[in-house]
């Protein structure tokens, strides 16, 4: 049994766990404080860089921890310094993340699964099928080795900005069905790495228990919704979950959830050519949404081998403008990266020589 499957992995531990583990070594309490500080705030990844730790309890460290398994096997960086990193974890999986360097800010979208089940056919995440959920620790790990980047100057050229700010789960998987991992997570980030709440995103096709279940929770999170479309046959096609939890059912639990929380969700919506994007499309999306408390983000499609084409750029801003002047808040997303394997998936299927499969 090697050592990553007995020793704890302290990126994945909270401030009360941490606390109790340098209890049970009889350790005393500010030890604790100074490890959290070293991993979660300085995103050190060796105990000998700790060097206010005593050489006694470094080594205590060696022996009977790993601040994390995960190593970074490749990047890949656009014009604009968008960078996505290929993580190898430690049963030989991998799971991609990116840092997106935006003007004011750098934002971390960071995955939940190996691969994805809810199977969407535009999406290379859901063309690769789905392996498994991530830990908790592999979660944070991401943000924490992207920050380490930042750390080294890697975005330097780019920006001026020497810490991400932001955090998405709209990487590699759905977030919601693998619920208690990316609580614990966001936990971890917020509380320990420090980001806050209103900056962490979490964004779902639809899983409508798991929406219902997160209002209920003690804190707000922030939602966005994969929504794509409101025509119940559209969406069938294009998210799959739709024949499970319905577009009209995922619209009134939406509703719901930004009555219950005082939070505006986001509606993002890929824009595919000859599929959601007409003048009719925008029209029955603004009645749909009528009264909800949102933000509409339109997002030009980003093709990954499949049938699938973003419109023209004409035919995304009259779709915008049917939302605007129907009153609600509508950006389109600035696409990052789109110059190197941009979309979620697409360096993971071309690193692990994993095929699409053919779409007629």
């Amino acid at each position: 049994m090697n050592d990553t499957q007995t020793k704890p992995i302290l990126v994945g531990y909270t401030r009360p766990e941490l606390e109790a583990l340098i209890a049970s070594w009889e350790e005393k309490p500010f030890r604790a404080r100074q490890l959290e500080k070293w991993i979660f705030e300085k995103a050190a990844r060796r105990f000998e860089d700790m060097s206010d730790l005593s050489k006694l309890f470094r080594q205590k460290l060696q022996e009977n921890a790993l601040i994390s398994p995960h190593e970074v096997i490749q990047t890949t960086t656009s014009s604009d310094g968008t960078t996505k990193f290929l993580i190898r974890l430690s049963d030989g999986q991998s799971v991609e993340c990116v840092t997106i360097v935006q003007e004011r800010r750098l934002t971390a979208c960071v995955s939940s699964q190996v691969g994805c089940n809810v199977g969407c056919p535009f999406c290379a995440t859901g063309l690769s099928g789905f392996r498994r959920n991530l830990t908790p620790a592999e979660i944070v790990d991401q943000f924490l080795l992207m920050q380490a980047a930042v750390n080294a100057g890697a975005f330097s050229e780019y920006t001026d900005n020497d810490r991400i700010s932001n955090i998405v789960f709209m990487g590699m998987g759905e977030p919601l069905l693998n619920y208690d991992a990316v609580l614990k997570s966001i936990e971890i980030l917020n509380r320990q790495v420090g980001i806050g709440i209103r900056r962490i995103t979490i964004s779902t096709s639809g899983v409508i228990p798991r929406i219902e279940r997160l209002m209920q929770e003690p804190r707000d999170y922030s939602l966005a919704i994969s929504l794509h479309s409101v025509n119940p046959s559209v969406r069938d096609e294009l998210v799959p979950i739709n024949k499970k939890y319905t577009v009209d059912e995922l619209l009134k639990v939406t509703r719901r959830y930004t009555e219950t929380t005082g939070r505006r969700v986001t509606f993002e919506y890929t824009m595919l050519e000859g599929y959601n994007s007409s003048l009719q499309d925008a029209e029955a999306l603004a009645k749909a949404i009528k009264g909800i408390h949102c933000h509409v983000n339109l997002i030009a499609y980003n093709p990954v081998g499949s049938k699938f084409q973003a419109p023209p750029r004409a035919e995304i801003l009259a779709f915008q403008n049917v939302l605007a002047q129907a009153g609600f808040p509508v950006t389109i997303r600035q696409n990052h990266g789109q110059d190197d394997m941009a979309a979620c998936g697409q360096l993971r299927i071309q690193s692990a020589e994993i095929p699409l499969p053919t779409v007629i």
